[in-house]
């Protein structure tokens, strides 16, 4: 990692990295909750692989004290979608795979044995939510590039997408996309029109449990090919 940013106080992300400017939440957080000091070194990005390092004045204003730096995108995307488990484990889901360093990150409309089912008053506020713990996961692992979450979607619109499953073939590099299964997997017709089937270890995980080591597992082989 960047030491600049590995060594920042804080990290944060702004509309526009020329006329950068902090929303409400962010400037409570930042000058209330971790108490950022004039003397304090911050870095602020775009979300789009730009940043640079400034300071943070009292009023939320910021002075910059770098260049414009820019950190190319990864060399590929990779892709998690899983469906929707209890509790806030989607949460839990979303920040673990941000902070692994998933691009593309999709809650899968409900499958055939699906137990969780957001109607369609609850599901724009939930994929906020979804999206606001991706922002600050962001922020705390130092990413440049924010990842886009993605509500609602269908199996079959998601490219070259691979299945979870133990009877699958070993991950490697080439598996980019991988879907993670509700508690009592996806039904035999659901899998039908997948690229694949891809293992992610000899035991049966829980949903999130899958979704994680699917997120490193992927990482770990795009990194090495970096």
């Amino acid at each position: 990692m960047i030491s600049e940013l590995r060594n920042s106080t804080a990290h944060v992300f702004v509309d526009a990295i020329d006329a950068p400017a902090i929303d409400e939440i962010d400037a409570h957080h930042l000058l209330r909750v971790l108490r950022v000091k004039p003397s304090d070194a911050v870095t602020v990005s775009d979300g789009k692989g730009k940043w640079y390092s400034c300071v943070l004045k009292a009023d939320a204003s910021i002075d910059a004290t770098s260049e414009v730096f820019t950190t190319a995108a990864p060399s590929w995307p990779l892709t998690v979608a899983f469906s929707l488990v209890k509790g806030d484990r989607p949460e839990w889901t979303v920040q673990k795979l941000t902070e692994i360093g998933i691009d593309e990150i999709v809650v899968l409309a409900p499958t055939i044995r699906s137990v969780v089912r957001w109607d369609d008053g609850r599901s724009n506020k939930n994929i906020d939510r979804l999206r606001r713990v991706a922002r600050e996961a962001a922020m705390q692992s130092r990413r440049t590039w924010l990842p886009n979450v993605h509500g609602a979607t269908e199996m079959s619109t998601i490219d070259n997408l691979f299945i979870a499953d133990p009877t699958g073939a070993c991950l490697d590099a080439s598996h980019r996309a991988i879907a993670i299964g509700p508690e009592g997997g996806f039904a035999p017709q659901e899998t039908e029109n997948c690229d694949g089937l891809v293992s992610l270890g000899d035991t049966v995980l829980r949903a999130e449990t899958a979704a994680v080591s699917a997120a490193v597992l992927m990482s770990d082989y795009r990194r090495k090919r970096n």
